[in-house]
């Protein structure tokens, strides 16, 4: 599988290059549209989470979405134009692969990046901890882009999802998919993204929401990203 992310190119100045490329919207809180090519232009809209975007030039950047200290989100702009609305969305926001839309709680839509499961295994060893031998129980599930891998300590559990191919954005992106937390509210239902703390070394760290203790994505030697989340009810 090619990656579903955008390639990124940044030179010492912006250009612009024409385009006719299809995007979808991965953002859970929508995709920004700007006026101008700018990150602090006049905002018009937000276009929902999971919308075919159709880009009419693909304009190079240098701004990149803070997310945190030592945690920024590259792209392009990409124009927009159509019959409803015209302006610029900041790539990061994007995403060529089309995910699927999975309708979680009144008005709350997640895209899910799976795929369909090719193959389940369980696998148990026995390990030593504090010269005691315990049981260690690892489900694998392999999906077209995505191998979950949840793993018992009786008293705790560890998900991660190793993504194939994907780029940085996507996985930010896929943070509040797996184990959704929903923020019910008199002007609406509004999913939580974790807040991010701080970055050390190959791992992005965020805070963990409700029984997660802890949640991070990790970049692997290979280049690849996964999320790592450890919950302890």
């Amino acid at each position: 599988m090619k990656s579903a992310g955008l390639k990124t190119t940044t030179g010492n100045s912006s250009k612009e290059k024409s385009a006719q490329n299809t995007f979808f919207v991965i953002n859970i809180f929508g995709a920004k549209l700007y006026e101008k090519p700018a990150l602090d232009s006049k905002l018009i809209k937000r276009i929902s989470v999971g919308e075919k975007i159709v880009a009419e030039k693909i304009i190079e950047t240098k701004q990149s979405l803070h997310i945190g200290e030592g945690f920024q989100l590259q792209g392009n702009f990409i124009k927009v134009k159509n019959q409803v609305c015209s302006g610029f969305i900041h790539s990061s926001d994007l995403t060529t692969f089309r995910p699927q839309l999975e309708p979680i709680y009144n008005g709350v839509v997640i895209p899910d990046f799976k795929g369909k499961m090719i193959n389940k295994t369980t696998d148990k060893r026995i390990e030593t901890c504090n010269d005691k031998p315990f049981e260690i129980e690892e489900d694998i599930t392999t999906y077209s882009h995505i191998i979950h891998t949840y793993t018992d300590f009786n008293d705790c559990f560890e998900n991660t999802y190793l993504y194939k191919y994907m780029t940085l954005h996507e996985v930010y992106h896929q943070l509040p998919v797996h184990d959704p937390n929903i923020d019910i509210t008199s002007k609406g239902n509004f999913i939580l993204m974790p807040e991010f703390i701080e970055k050390k070394d190959n791992q992005y760290i965020f805070k963990g929401i409700g029984i997660t203790r802890s949640i991070a994505i990790i970049e692997n030697k290979d280049g690849q990203f996964l999320i790592a989340s450890l919950d302890c009810p």
